[in-house]
């Protein structure tokens, strides 16, 4: 089992809305990620920010799709949603997270559990 912290969507993580999460992971986290789905396991621990920083579990996740990378100018319109909402815009969430639309990260699907 692996953790994902949602220390800035924490709340619309617990409500359910939250079913997407981009993260600037690197080739090897990811592929670490895509064995989870590959070898069926599914499930994983939600926290509210990472254990080394006094974070707390908050949750569980189920992946609902394989996790890949995506350039961020590709974000689908619904998943400005899916992220939790706190952006209108992919040029606002570039600038939230600190990058560009040309950037790639890892795409992470899930439902809460």
């Amino acid at each position: 089992m692996a953790i994902v912290s949602f220390s800035l969507t924490k709340d619309v993580f617990l409500a359910g809305i939250k079913t997407v999460t981009r993260r600037d992971w690197s080739d090897r986290h990811l592929d670490r990620w895509q064995a989870f789905w590959d070898s069926d396991r599914l499930v994983h621990d939600a926290w509210d920010k990472i254990p080394i920083a006094g974070g707390t579990r908050i949750g569980k996740f189920r992946l609902t799709a394989r996790p890949y990378r995506e350039c961020l100018k590709d974000i689908p319109p619904n998943d400005l949603i899916n992220e939790g909402g706190m952006c209108s815009s992919i040029e606002e969430f570039c600038s939230l997270v600190g990058k560009t639309p040309e950037d790639y990260v890892a795409v992470i699907r899930f439902e809460k559990l």
